[in-house]
């Protein structure tokens, strides 16, 4: 199985997202170090909030280039709510 990492920027409902997927069999991994974000073969993006305090938060913690690394190799990415919204260039919010 390859490596699931659900990605913990500080606004996400993680333990919802996990029990979920260990119900359908999965073995997430959470994790904020965007070294492993980086290099997971899967990632799921969550987020509750605003799209500028996520932001934020990702840019502090240096997990935007992760994800921008992340993206450039093309694997499966699940963003949910705030999480897909930070996937795109820009935001109408606030």
């Amino acid at each position: 199985m390859s490596d699931l990492v659900v990605v913990d920027h500080g606004a996400g409902n993680l333990p919802n997202l996990v029990r979920a997927l260990e119900h359908i069999g999965q073995a997430p991994r959470v994790s904020g170090d965007p070294a492993i974000v980086a290099a997971a073969d899967r990632l799921i993006l969550p987020g509750v909030g605003a799209f500028g305090d996520c932001m934020a938060e990702l840019k502090r913690s240096g997990l935007d280039t992760a994800l921008r690394n992340f993206q450039e190799r093309e694997r499966p990415l699940l963003g949910i709510c705030v999480g897909m919204q930070v996937l795109f260039s820009e935001s109408e919010e606030f």
